[in-house]
């Protein structure tokens, strides 16, 4: 490796690569520190950015070009599966939607809005996926797992600011903010990074810019608890990296036995719609679920640790002996309904009880408190969801 970086530094190109770093850097400081308001809002906002973006881009066009790993016969490929993994990632969103609600873009929708916002985003997207892959194919093909770490975690700086990081106040807002923010824009860059090491800016641009567009063109857009953020946010990238990484490999060795399948993209398709179901289904999206139980209130039966699904259901369909899941402020519960009553306004009530506990609940359980009914049990796999869920946690 030290002959090849000798070489790079004898042709110039560590050079290039250290004034590119440092234009970079330039951009990162000027948006987020001191130089950010230095102009007006909109030319600090979107010209000088989008100016500065499109430096970068131009710059990496003049120099020496870094092709990707992968053949070109498998760039359109790559293109359909940066794609593919963008509408996975949509999706993933709007199916947490689905159970966290939706709110109205903050983006400038009106038709000049939409113009700045599309050559802003353009050049934005054309120097940082240019640069990215020029980066990794020039400096790191021999070690692309390394690359694409390092590459990967300096560019997610860009998703936020260093004010974030050190205004962080207590330790409940540092594990919002890594969970909410900080890993999902990791697992967005190194999905972007594998593409942009193998097939070149083009897919890593094809991948960034659909997830641009819904982000910053969609009307509505989801409005997403920290955890729920954390769990589609992180997910739906690592999720898209592992099936093209399984795909992509297993084309290499098709072609290498000059046998081409035209089954592997549908079943590349069915992988992606499955894990999107998958998520939904973890999250909550669908009539049933799964919750872990963090408390032994219903032992023997359920014990700390075990996984319940439970399935949405009316509190009228509700009867003696059934457990279910419940709200009491901010946490759930999962207890067995003793009695059904109704309370001094008439209405209909449950009365609850935890099978290890000797008294039933104090309050009864009102009908638009009930989640559903636990169906089924799944011992001892949710102990990692309990400790990312632990503010959401099922009594």
């Amino acid at each position: 490796m030290g002959t090849g970086w000798r070489d790079k530094c004898k042709s110039g190109q560590l050079r290039q690569a250290i004034i590119l770093s440092l234009l970079i850097v330039f951009i990162y400081c000027r948006n987020f520190l001191v130089l950010g308001q230095a102009a007006g809002v909109f030319w600090s906002t979107y010209v000088i950015p989008a100016l500065l973006w499109g430096a970068v881009a131009f710059m990496v066009r003049k120099f020496p070009p870094a092709r990707g790993a992968a053949k070109m016969r498998w760039r359109k490929l790559l293109c359909w599966l940066a794609l593919i993994s963008a509408a996975v990632g949509i999706l993933t969103a709007f199916g947490a939607g689905l159970l966290d609600g939706f709110g109205k873009s903050p983006y400038d929708l009106t038709f000049r809005g939409i113009a700045v916002n599309i050559v802003y985003l353009g050049f934005l997207t054309a120097g940082m996926e240019l640069s990215r892959a020029w980066f990794l194919n020039m400096f790191f093909r021999k070690r692309p797992a390394l690359g694409i770490a390092v590459i990967s975690l300096c560019y997610s700086f860009f998703w936020f600011s260093l004010s974030r990081i050190t205004g962080l106040k207590d330790a409940l807002e540092a594990v919002k903010f890594v969970g909410s923010i900080f890993f999902p824009a990791l697992s967005e860059n190194v999905l972007t990074s594998y593409l942009a090491f193998w097939g070149g800016a083009l897919p890593a641009m094809v991948y960034r810019g659909a997830l641009l567009i819904f982000r910053w063109f969609s009307p509505i857009l989801p409005d997403l608890d920290w955890i729920t953020q954390s769990l589609a946010g992180t997910i739906a990238p690592i999720l898209g990296l592992i099936i093209i990484h399984h795909f992509l490999m297993g084309e290499f060795h098709r072609s290498r036995r000059k046998t081409r399948d035209t089954g592997g993209l549908f079943a590349w398709l069915v992988t992606s719609v499955a894990s999107v179901l998958l998520i939904w289904f973890s999250v909550g999206v669908f009539s049933i679920f799964p919750t872990a139980i963090v408390s032994g209130s219903m032992l023997p039966q359920i014990g700390i640790g075990d996984v319940v699904i439970v399935k949405k259901t009316p509190a009228d369909a509700i009867k003696v002996g059934d457990v279910i899941q419940f709200k009491s402020g901010n946490i759930k519960i999962a207890h067995r309904v003793v009695e059904i009553g109704k309370n001094e306004e008439g209405k209909r009530v449950l009365w609850t009880k935890g099978d290890a506990n000797r008294n039933r609940d104090v309050d009864p359980v009102l009908p638009e408190q009930v989640i559903g009914k636990v169906i089924y049990k799944v011992p001892k796999v949710g102990w990692i969801t309990m400790l990312a869920r632990s503010r959401d946690s099922n009594w």
